[in-house]
């Protein structure tokens, strides 16, 4: 079995099982917060735990800076150079932790201006308290990114699962020891406190393969530069569906966006089958840009297509026939007004879905700044729909717009890897007939 043929063996039935099953965790470990922070503490902590929640997400896509994904390249792309994957791999930790580590300060120092704009000194508080955990999340991730480029996916997989359960644990700790909210901070430090040692281990970035390959600094300054063109695109990407909700908080009540809400939740999780996917498969797309055979390119990323579409349309038909069942657990109609939303955008998402794990291709052919471009101009495409439809068709327009721009997103990636990639008739007809 080829390098190239690898990820549609048993080795990526079992990655791709195994990936899935911690997503099943995070998903399920999200919802279990959410209901028990609201049962125990009450509607007001849950909205300090999830400001606290967002503040740290969004300084965690800066803190890891993006050299996460070149690591997860470059680690990839010198599998066989042990030397100079070491090289690369001491590097990407070393500019990881840097980075983290003032990140890190700078929200630490921010977190009582924060809680004053939040007008919630438990908040800043929060935030405090979850700083520290930036600087090891900053770490944590790009040494996940080198397994993920070693193709280690199941220890990949435990060490999200082990995340998600650190974080579940000590927030059930908090209400056993009748803690204050604010302490909610501490479980995202705490959680990537424990995982960093086993990271570690795993991973270990200090030892020296195959010799003592030098230019650990040219390394820095090339993980750097990746990093800095790719920070784009991990920021679009995070918001690129949640574009609407945003858009409609500007035009209609809180009662219609409560409603689109609910449906954009379900849709949000559904987005996320496909991702699985595209983390198992990045770093054989590196492999296979870099052999220069866009044929095979083509052929590959079809089959992962219908994989992914299949697996799409199972999960996507599982949530329509449970959804009208949940109607007597939501009152004033929620369920029959969120219903159509959820039927357009599932439509739209149907169609990228099947691009999904192939959308970072750019990324994996070592061209960061155009995979930020490319994500960037799909964000715009849905933000003009969405402000063109939105207006006179309310909560429907938000739906048909994200739709066509999910739609419009499979043909722009498809585009890019015709042009940029220099494959004649894209992903999605690339090398027929070879």
């Amino acid at each position: 079995m080829t390098e190239t043929a690898g990820p549609l063996d048993r080795k990526f039935a079992g990655d791709t099982a195994w990936n899935y099953g911690a997503f099943a965790l995070m998903a399920g470990t999200g919802v279990i917060l959410n209901f028990f922070i609201a049962a125990h503490f009450g509607t007001a902590a849950l909205g300090v735990f999830n400001q606290i929640y967002a503040v740290y997400i969004v300084s965690a896509q800066l803190a890891v800076f993006g050299i996460h994904d070149s690591a997860q390249k470059y680690v990839a792309q010198f599998g066989d150079d042990p030397a100079t994957r070491q090289t690369a791999a001491r590097a990407a930790s070393l500019a990881g932790a840097g980075i983290g580590i003032a990140v890190a300060l700078a929200i630490g120092l921010s977190a009582g201006p924060i809680g004053e704009l939040a007008e919630s000194p438990a908040v800043g508080q929060g935030v405090a308290l979850a700083a520290p955990g930036l600087a090891l999340f900053a770490l944590n991730k790009v040494l996940m990114g080198i397994l993920n480029g070693e193709r280690r996916m199941r220890a990949f997989a435990v060490m999200q699962g082990v995340r998600v359960l650190a974080i579940l644990a000590f927030v059930l700790l908090t209400a056993r020891m009748a803690w204050p909210p604010h302490l909610f901070g501490a479980a995202f430090t705490v959680a990537e406190a424990i995982i960093v040692v086993p990271l570690l281990v795993l991973v270990r970035p200090w030892r020296r393969d195959g010799g003592a390959a030098e230019g650990t600094r040219e390394w820095l300054r090339r993980h750097l530069d990746f990093g800095a063109k790719a920070l784009p695109n991990g920021f679009l990407a995070e918001s690129y569906i949640r574009v609407d909700v945003l858009m409609l908080a500007l035009f209609v009540d809180d009662a219609a966006v409560g409603v689109y809400s609910f449906a954009a939740m379900f849709i949000e999780g559904l987005y996320q089958v496909p991702v699985v996917i595209r983390t198992v498969v990045n770093p054989v797309l590196v492999k296979l840009v870099g052999g220069g055979d866009r044929a095979a390119l083509g052929r590959f990323g079809r089959r992962i297509m219908v994989i992914s579409l299949a697996v799409f349309i199972a999960a996507a038909g599982a949530v329509h026939l449970v959804f009208p069942h949940l109607a007597p657990y939501f009152p004033n109609g929620l369920v029959a007004g969120a219903a159509p939303v959820l039927v357009t955008l599932t439509a739209g998402l149907a169609i990228y879905a099947a691009f999904v794990p192939l959308d970072f291709v750019l990324l994996q052919a070592g061209r960061p700044g155009r995979q930020s471009l490319l994500m960037g101009l799909n964000i715009a495409v849905n933000a003009a729909l969405n402000l063109a439809l939105i207006p006179r068709y309310g909560i429907e327009g938000a739906a048909l717009a994200t739709a066509v721009s999910f739609a419009l997103s499979a043909l722009t990636l498809n585009a890019a890897t015709w042009i940029w990639l220099g494959m004649p008739g894209g992903l999605l007809f690339g090398g027929r007939g070879r």
